[in-house]
């Protein structure tokens, strides 16, 4: 998940000191995880195999890997970055209620009838009952809302990287995006899933290091910290205001949370992949009712946060690194890893960072390929080939789409860095909002393709003004859910429901090709 402040990196700062042994330990790490990868693939000579995992992947490991999914290494790093800042606090955990909020609301109202219909993605089922045009239009949003979140979160983990490892920028982005590909290309599915378990247990693992480490560095361990942090006012956790341009408020939590969660879990390819990958229904509830123990992640990173307060209220850095941080508090945490902790402990810390971007980015790559395989290529270039070809083509859409998403990131950072960053932490706002608008037409099978498309554009130009009204953009979320339904049920009015195509299944050409 994308955290809501900015994120300054910038890779012309001077790198810290890495070392040999972190560097072994980074690539055993690496080396480790693929080979763990390779030995759990599942069967990738098939396009369920390949894409869902045969649906049976065991719904814990599903679980964990939403979880790594939704928490980029920008979460992994930023949170406690938010916390140190000169004004920061534990506000930015009232967002977990919309998280947990977002989890059960999926459970309840898409995971039966996702299931019901063994849809390949959440635009299947959009179009069985809606038709081939909204099903279209929704890809296509998928596509503009995906393509450049991910190269930004590329961009800002290879930001941070660079300056911890010394590598230059471009060789962060092929580091990161030449495993995220073997992963993929190594089983499908099945290998990212693992390989994403693997890595969530790593990062979590190195998070509970740092706080033990710190909790042994100040003294009275956790009642000193608190102590430490609450002299300078960093405990504080709600925020009642009803000020719109407020972002973390328990509002924004308990309504622009959830209505984000539910669309990340409902409707985004990345996340959504996931969730079909269980063996069946029951399954799939209990792993994305696991996976709302993510927001604990947030609260292990925020004590992190709190112990990095106490550590350098105790021990104040040189005036040099005292004004970077003051400049660039997100540094605050990799810094800490490479210059306070033991060689190996900080290589195997940094790899956890890696893993993050890395588990986010493969995830999106076999997204974004099974998507344009299933609504671009099948339809309309080649219709009824075998599934030989189409495994060859989704494999190479792999490679093509972690070209974009690195080449997007490279580009982006000879622009304004900071500038586009920023615009990675509300370019979801864009069409995550409208896309769940149109899942829920699709769950009531309300609506035309005309009364939808005049929405998803009324939905734009209605985030768009409260953008340029200064309002938080998590309020984005449902006021433009709630545009597309208005929109669409008022020009649906008197007009029978849509029948539902493909017999519950896919519709074609995809039930040829890929069905079971």
């Amino acid at each position: 998940m994308l955290v809501g402040h900015a994120f300054t990196f910038r890779a012309s700062m001077e790198p810290t000191s890495f070392g040999v042994i972190n560097w072994i330990v980074l690539g055993a790490f690496l080396l480790g995880t693929t080979l763990v990868g390779h030995r759990l693939r599942g069967d990738p000579s098939r396009m369920e195999g390949f894409f869902l995992g045969g649906r049976n992947i065991p719904w814990w490991a599903v679980a964990a890997s939403l979880i790594a999914t939704k928490t980029s290494a920008l979460t992994f790093i930023a949170v406690p970055g938010f916390i140190f800042a000169a004004g920061g606090d534990l506000r930015y955990l009232q967002i977990t209620l919309g998280m947990i909020l977002g989890n059960i609301l999926m459970a309840v109202l898409f995971i039966r009838a996702y299931y019901q219909e063994e849809i390949y993605s959440p635009y299947d089922y959009m179009e069985n009952r809606l038709g081939t045009g909204v099903s279209q239009l929704a890809r296509l949003l998928f596509f503009v809302g995906v393509v450049l979140s991910q190269a930004v979160r590329l961009l800002a983990t290879a930001l941070v990287l660079s300056v911890i490892t010394g590598l230059s920028l471009p060789e962060c982005i092929l580091i990161m995006g030449v495993f995220a590909v073997a992963w993929c290309l190594m089983g499908g599915i099945t290998t990212v899933i693992w390989t994403d378990f693997v890595q969530w247990a790593i990062y979590t693992l190195g998070a509970v290091v740092v706080v033990f480490w710190i909790t042994g560095a100040v003294p009275d361990g956790v009642a000193g910290i608190l102590r430490l942090a609450d002299e300078q006012a960093k405990l504080r956790l709600l925020d009642l205001s009803v000020d719109p341009g407020a972002t973390y408020t328990l509002w924004v939590g308990l309504v622009g949370m959830a209505v984000f969660e539910l669309g990340q879990n409902a409707i985004d390819q990345v996340v959504t992949q996931r969730a079909l990958c269980c063996a069946n229904e029951r399954e799939a509830r209990k792993a994305v009712y696991a996976a709302a123990f993510g927001a604990l992640t947030f609260y292990l990173m925020a004590f992190v946060g709190l112990g990095l307060v106490a550590f350098y209220t105790l021990n104040p850095p040189d005036p040099a690194t005292a004004a970077l941080l003051q400049r660039q508090p997100d540094r605050v945490f990799p810094l800490f890893l490479v210059e306070r902790m033991p060689p190996g402990l900080s290589g195997l810390l940094i790899a956890s960072i890696f893993a993050a971007g890395i588990s986010t980015l493969d995830s999106a790559l076999t997204a974004l390929s099974q998507t344009t395989v299933a609504g671009l290529y099948q339809r309309y270039v080649r219709r009824g080939a075998s599934e030989r070809h189409y495994l060859r083509v989704s494999r190479g859409l792999i490679v093509a789409w972690a070209g974009v998403l690195c080449g997007l990131a490279l580009a982006f950072h000879f622009y304004s860095t900071e500038g586009l960053l920023n615009l990675g932490l509300s370019v979801p706002g864009y069409v995550y909002g409208a896309l769940l608008g149109i899942a829920l037409l699709a769950l009531w099978r309300r609506g035309t393709p005309a009364g939808i498309g005049i929405g998803v554009v009324a939905s734009t130009g209605a985030v768009l003004a409260l953008q340029a009204a200064g309002v938080a953009f998590f309020w984005w979320y449902p006021v433009a859910c709630l545009v597309v339904i208005g929109c669409a049920l008022a020009l649906a009015r008197g007009r029978p429901r849509p029948e539902p195509r493909g017999g519950g299944r896919a519709p074609e050409p995809v039930d040829r090709a890929v069905a079971r």
